[in-house]
């Protein structure tokens, strides 16, 4: 019995030990869950925090607007370098309004609430000021409004810290008075939800909004849901398809065009992210392959046309969606590009691939300035190859010209010497935080955007071997820059470009081209973009018929297997 007692005494010691021993993990592990608790709520404080922060900035902007005195406006040099704001056509067809956007000069961002009006004739710019202007933003939309003496609507888009650590996304709805020029926010609930990145048009009596991101640096969504805004109304209201119907997949930065007289609404492209899962190879675990979740970039290649009023003879469904055949030469993969609706054709202009690098930090990119076509009743693509204007180079008429729609009036320059942008795509290797770029490339941007302080550059024209013009003047390849059509002639201006080995540029050019002579790019303003940038060779054969991609490769499809091509980047 004493041995049993004694074993007794010696199993409740070694028991005692084990339960103190479990007890000092257990207490540790509840540290290390309050520790772990601990931080998470100082991370959502931190959170809401910054959220408090901007959102007081913005309260503090808005009461700086409200006491402006009065309406003004002032003649002014081209504004600044910018992206992702927006160009629209003044209702009269005498002005372009460019509103917004946004400047990155290697180390803060800083967003713009500014208003200018162009003047297609004299081509010059006029600041113009209002009380109760909305807030600074980018990756907004406008779209302007004939009736009632002409009205400019602006819906959502985004605004950040200048270090970029805080994000909001505006849901508001903005509606400028032409007439006098003065904003006022429209009070109409129901509307679609914070975001920025998406597209809105105007077609008839209604602006429809479509798609778009919203980002808090904790999670990302991408919508495809369509609003419409009933002008005589003023309501909002959801479109609802029928339960089956195709619809667009989610996305930002597509294109919009609306076609009033049809009651349709073209869209093409856009861009999401998506999860996918990684298999890689773990040798401390028993499964041979663990599964992990990476985020990829799609981009987009697809056609939809969206029935806003349907069509009863034919039993098409207001709020109907269709994706369209595809054939001849589509665009290359690509995002950030803009397109515009003229003589029942689709034209698509610039925008940007990009792919990750082999060390996954950073992104190999190549930037476009092509042209493409799609004819909406054939369903058929094709590159559209722009001239040098006959007789005479283009950049000499554009130094010759003084005015008029798709004139210019050439400024002598003022700045320094401008690094040299490649004038065509290729590989480029980009920073995936902007925050990491280096001081080289931070003094490179701010070098270049210093040439356009107080004016533009003349166009260069470059010689051949012979001392002859060997080549006309056209924009750079870029991303995010924003067009407006007038009749036949579109509008370029401004965007994003990475030179190679460099950072990010933010444009301030503007351009115009007509789509139905393609004669030759007209340089208005030259802007920021240095010389070779504005210099690219013609064409061997001087074509720029729209029958110049037809023959090699060709494709021909009207499902959707290839509509989405996985990259990486975020336009917007």
């Amino acid at each position: 019995h004493a041995s049993a007692r004694g074993m007794g005494k010696r199993d409740s010691k070694a028991a005692k030990a084990k339960r103190a021993e479990r007890r000092g993990k257990g207490a540790l592990k509840t540290e290390e869950k309050t520790a772990k608790g601990e931080q998470k709520q100082k991370r959502r404080d931190a959170n809401r925090q910054d959220d408090e922060d901007l959102e007081k900035v913005l309260k503090e902007f808005a009461a700086m607007q409200a006491d402006e005195a009065k309406v003004g406006e002032q003649a002014v040099p081209p504004p600044s370098p910018r992206a992702n704001g927006s160009l629209t056509l003044h209702p009269s067809g005498n002005e372009l309004l460019l509103f917004g956007g946004e400047h990155f000069d290697g180390k803060k961002n800083t967003f713009y609430n500014e208003l200018y009006r162009y003047s297609i004739k004299r081509n010059d710019w006029r600041l113009v000021t209002s009380k109760r202007a909305p807030p600074p933003r980018s990756s907004h939309q406008a779209a302007a409004v004939p009736t009632g003496g002409g009205s400019l609507f602006v819906f959502g888009g985004e605004f950040s810290s200048a270090n970029q650590s805080q994000f909001y996304h505006y849901r508001d709805l903005w509606c400028l008075d032409l007439a006098t020029y003065v904003w006022e926010q429209v009070q109409a609930k129901n509307g679609p939800s914070a975001r920025s990145g998406h597209r809105m048009v105007h077609c008839r009596d209604r602006l429809l909004v479509f798609g778009g991101f919203f980002d808090n640096l904790r999670d990302v969504k991408y919508y495809n849901d369509a609003h419409v805004f009933d002008l005589s109304l003023y309501q909002w209201h959801k479109l609802v398809t029928a339960p089956g119907d195709p619809v667009p997949q989610p996305r930002s930065g597509c294109s919009l065009a609306a076609d009033p007289a049809a009651g349709a609404v073209f869209l093409y492209g856009g861009y999401y992210k998506k999860k996918v899962a990684m298999q890689q190879f773990d040798s401390h675990k028993d499964k041979a392959a663990v599964e992990e979740l990476s985020e990829t970039g799609v981009e987009f290649r697809d056609t939809w046309r969206l029935d806003l009023f349907g069509d009863s003879a034919s039993g098409v469904r207001p709020g109907s969606w269709t994706q369209q055949k595809k054939s001849g030469a589509p665009p290359s993969s690509r995002s950030g590009c803009s397109m515009v609706l003229n003589r029942g054709r689709l034209v698509v202009f610039g925008g940007v691939h990009d792919e990750d690098t082999a060390d996954g930090d950073g992104l190999v990119s190549e930037f476009y300035a092509d042209a493409h076509s799609y004819t909406i009743e054939t369903g058929r693509w094709r590159a559209l190859a722009v001239e040098s204007k006959p007789g005479k180079p283009a950049a000499l008429a554009a130094a010759d010209s003084g005015g008029g729609e798709g004139g210019v009036a050439s400024r002598a320059a003022e700045g320094g010497d401008a690094t040299s942008l490649l004038a065509l795509g290729g590989g480029r290797r980009r920073n995936r935080n902007r925050n990491d770029s280096d001081d080289e490339d931070v003094a490179g941007a701010a070098a270049l955007a210093a040439g356009t302080a107080a004016g533009a550059a003349e166009p260069p024209l470059a010689e051949s071997e012979e001392g002859g013009a060997a080549s006309a003047p056209a924009p750079c390849p870029r991303m995010n820059h924003r067009v407006a059509l007038k009749g036949n002639t579109m509008y370029v201006y401004g965007g994003l470009y990475e030179p190679e080995e460099s950072s990010e540029i933010t444009l301030n050019d503007m351009w115009s081209v007509d789509l139905s002579k393609l004669d030759g790019w007209t340089c208005l303003h030259a802007g920021n973009a240095p010389e070779d940038a504005l210099v690219r060779e013609l064409s061997d054969d001087g074509s720029s018929s729209d029958d110049s991609s037809e023959g090699e490769g060709e494709e021909e499809e009207s499902g959707s297997s290839d509509s989405e091509d996985e990259t990486a980047g975020s336009p917007s």
